[in-house]
């Protein structure tokens, strides 16, 4: 077998030959695509080299099967070096043992912050809501080998040379807590530049550093304490040749068209303000143009965003349009089909000084109009005025809104000829793929996809279209897991839990919300995302380094809970812990009825505790921490007794008896032993019974629910829950003509808590991918998974995949008769453990451990 029949696809830090990375100890993976894909590995050996071609390191040939999470161990890399990586691969075949080698490259970013040679620059007058441009003009006798581009804008920038925009971007750089972070970044410029002159020029947005905001100035009582207007540092390398942003008179400002921006407000764009080609060679600024001056630098550190890039990811034409007002041929609402997160882009053409106002909203009221009640006090209005003849397109740079529908108000004269929806958000990859015979799950699994890529903005928020998109921490212990079974996010995920940490205060404790700019502080007692997340990146990753790098401020967050503990044991009441059951469960007219009336939300919160202190334990064993794993498990003992003393009754359920008070004990073990069985059928019998197979649970037991029922392999109960179409059930939510998952199970018009794309009542339908398809990794094992499909007696057929460090991880099952057909696909240098459907028997082994190749069985009803 030749090498050039199979492909080494290589990574380092997630990435194919990436720019900037900011870890001076990268990590590396790598996967075979091509004929010998069906083979494992048998050894491995890496070396790196600097650009010169001298060796920096080289880990040896390793007899081992792992390739992922290969962590460099060689000296601290240096800033803004290339290096080169080798890498060699013997894999196992049929015919024997064959080697296969490639090579790739990767570049540090600047790890040191005294090597930022610039200072940090705005516009000599500071105008709120106004885009300032600055740009600086600077001439090459050749072009340069090696042209770099390091730079922060804050709060959001636009980068251009020569007139051309830099990267495809959109709202960079991402949030941060700027007094502990601020992100970078990095470009290959060298194909924008030219000899003689050139142009680099900045657009400044206001974006999180900036916003002002009535909903933070009533709930959180002041901005911000990172709160600035605009600013910007570079620096840009030209070969040996330093460019850097400084106060030096070479550097210029001025305002540009767009007036007012605001991530929840929208944008203002004044096309007579134009500076036509102020980024372009050969433009002569007038006297508006000033001399910038010094700006505050940001108290954080900067760190290079390597994370996927915040940028489009599909258009959609309108649906339906209706002209409605009293100058109908003017005023328009669109109907585009589909919520998303985003803004539309239009083409248009008057007479200058007429505007095209465009309002944004997720509903429609009664008589046809556009409904924005429920995004509270943000305006979601955009407004384009035109400056000269002719067609003009346009579309915001600064914010995004949440939408379905929109409005568009036009002044007699103009007209719009094209209004497009762009979906804009976090380009997390899918990772994984879902179908089955059941059209309506394939639509639930498709909305809450959907609603997971709206909510991603540099940041998982709760919502895209109110006066709030937080990175909810409660959201999150309720999403990550769905998050990570679908998409391609450890790079996403690991920003996010940097923002964590910069959130985590002395003692341990982390708030309601991180990027911390609003909520508790410490946050209500459900913050064990912290914890889980981690975990289940590494389960999928075999990445060390995750478990490593977040270790010890994990151990000091479960620490500070533990102390939180009240002479019972358990966690105090708190107000952020089951959240947004149905109405009819919750206590009325407080948290805009979204807190539970009959789960103790100590249960829920120590509970929660003693999961934290479960995946501790399991943590410090992997990393060989034999004493923390100790410790941990003596408090799990401590937790499972104090809940059972102050919730279990000797009627067999927990609390008063709620569905939300059964589930967690149930899922956790944590049950007297003997009670298992009657908190059981207490639970079923609320559920199918009582209330005719409808949940009555929020965010974090209608999720953790379905995993209870995949953990018991009851598959047909949990189908039937899904397939629900009545009230409360995501089902309702599409009979009523929902695209993406509301905040609440009821279709609210005027409440001020009804966002209607908000991911957390959909994290449930992770248990498509763990239970129906059964794909789960095995933490700890490398390359190992478990495939345990659940075959509900409904459901016909199921296909779904999983990509894995080692390629795509294929299953589909489909009934015949008495048969079952079962195919999978398993990727390179992986192995899985197949275990028989319950009720199905066939001539190979149950739990029989399967490597890398294609498979067909036929199982027969036992």
């Amino acid at each position: 077998m030749e090498k050039k029949d199979s492909i080494l696809v290589m990574t380092c830090e997630y990435l194919q030959s990436p720019l900037g990375i900011q870890n001076e100890h990268p990590r590396f993976a790598w996967r075979l695509e091509g004929t010998l894909a069906n083979t494992m590995q048998k050894s491995y050996r890496v070396s790196v080299k600097d650009e010169s071609g001298d060796l920096i390191w080289d880990s040896g040939m390793r007899m081992s099967g792992k390739n992922s999470g290969i962590l460099y161990e060689g000296p601290a890399l240096e800033s803004r070096k290339r290096y080169l990586w080798d890498l060699e691969v013997s894999v196992l075949t049929d015919g024997g043992e064959t080697a296969l080698s490639s090579s790739d490259s990767f570049e540090t970013g600047i790890l040191c912050q005294k090597e930022w040679t610039g200072e940090w620059i705005r516009p000599c007058e500071e105008r709120r809501g106004e885009a300032p441009l600055i740009r600086r003009t600077f001439t090459l006798e050749e072009l340069p080998q090696k042209a770099r581009l390091y730079v922060c804008g804050l709060g959001y920038c636009e980068t251009t040379i020569n007139g051309i925009k830099v990267g495809d971007s959109s709202l960079d750089p991402g949030w941060t807590d700027y007094n502990k972070t601020a992100l970078y970044r990095v470009y290959d410029v060298g194909s924008y530049l030219k000899t003689g002159e050139n142009v680099l020029g900045f657009e400044l947005g206001e974006g999180w550093q900036g916003l002002e905001h009535e909903f933070f100035r009533i709930a959180a009582g002041t901005w911000p304490s990172w709160n600035s207007r605009p600013k910007v540092l570079c620096n840009l390398y030209l070969d040996e040749k330093i460019i850097a942003t400084k106060a030096d008179g070479n550097w210029r400002a001025a305002f540009g068209p767009v007036t007012e921006n605001n991530i929840y407000d929208g944008e203002t764009y004044d096309a007579s303000r134009e500076k036509t080609g102020w980024n372009e060679p050969g433009y002569f600024p007038d006297e508006t143009w000033k001399e910038v001056v010094g700006a505050d630098a940001p108290k954080g550190v900067l760190r290079s965003q390597i994370m996927p890039s915040i940028g489009e990811r599909l258009r959609r034409a309108p649906v339906h349009v209706a002209y409605t007002g009293e100058n109908d041929s003017y005023n328009m609402t669109i109907d585009y089909g589909q919520n998303m997160a985003g803004w539309v882009e239009i083409e248009a053409e008057g007479r200058p000084g007429t505007s095209v106002i465009i309002r944004y909203a997720e509903t429609l009221n009664p008589d046809g109009t556009v409904n924005q009640r429920n995004l509270r006090g943000a305006k979601a209005k955009d407004e384009y005025i035109i400056g000269q003849e002719g067609k003009h397109t346009w579309h915001p740079r600064f914010t995004y809104h949440g939408f379905r529908y929109v409005s568009i108000e036009m002044e007699p004269g103009t007209l719009v000829y094209r209004a497009d929806a762009v979906q804009i958000s976090t380009r997390n990859q899918r990772a994984a793929s879902f179908s089955c015979s059941d059209e309506l799950v394939n639509r639930i699994y498709e909305t809450v996809m959907r609603t997971e890529e709206n909510n991603i903005h540099s940041v998982p928020t709760d919502c895209p279209q109110r006066d709030e998109r937080l990175g909810w921490v409660n959201d999150m212990t309720a999403r990550y897991e769905n998050a990570i079974y679908n998409f391609d996010c450890v790079l996403a995920y690991e920003k996010w839990m940097q923002d964590l940490l910069d959130s985590q205060a002395e003692d341990g404790a982390i708030p309601d919300t991180a990027p911390y700019y609003f909520g508790g502080r410490p946050g209500s007692h459900i913050t064990s995302v912290f914890v889980l997340l981690p975990w289940c990146l590494y389960s999928f990753t075999n990445d060390r380094q995750i478990l490593e790098r977040y270790y010890e401020p994990m151990k000091k967050y479960v620490r500070f809970k533990l102390k939180e503990r009240t002479e019972k044991g358990l966690l105090p009441d708190c107000y952020f812990g089951e959240w947004a059951p149905p109405m009819t469960e919750a206590v009325w007219g407080w948290g805009e009825n979204a807190v539970p009336r009959d789960i103790p939300q100590p249960l829920v919160t120590t509970s929660y505790l003693y999961y934290d202190c479960a995946v501790m334990s399991r943590m410090g064993r992997e990393l060989g921490m034999e004493a923390d794993a100790d410790f941990f498990d003596e408090r799990c003992g401590e937790l499972q007794k104090a809940i059972n003393e102050e919730y279990y009754r000797e009627e067999g359920f927990y609390g008063t008896g709620a569905q939300g008070a059964d589930v967690m004990p149930l899922f956790l073990g944590i049950v007297p032993e003997g009670e298992k069985n009657r908190v059981m059928r207490h639970l079923l019998t609320d559920i199918v019974k009582k209330r005719g197979n409808h949940l009555a649970t929020g965010n974090q037991m209608t999720k953790l629910i379905y995993d209870l029922f995949v953990q018991e392999g009851m598959a047909d109960l949990a189908l039937t829950l899904m397939t629900q179409t009545t009230y409360p059930s995501i089902g309702y939510m599409l009979e009523q003509g929902a695209t993406t998952i509301w905040e609440r199970w009821e279709n609210l018009a005027v409440n001020h808590m009804n966002s209607h794309d908000h991911p957390m009542l959909g994290a449930f339908a992770v248990w498509l991918l763990k239970g129906l398809a059964g794909i789960k990794p095995v933490p700890g094992e490398v390359q190992r998974y478990e495939i345990r499909p659940l075959v509900p007696k409904k459901l016909e057929e199921v296909t779904a995949s999983r990509q894995l460090p080692g390629g795509r991880l294929g299953i589909s099952w489909k009934k015949a008769e008495e048969e079952l057909q079962v195919s999978l696909r398993i990727p390179w240098n992986t192995s899985v453990r197949f275990y028989i459907p319950e009720g199905y028997r066939a001539d190979i082994e149950d739990a029989a451990v399967l490597e890398s190749g294609n498979y067909e069985f036929h199982l027969w009803k036992a």
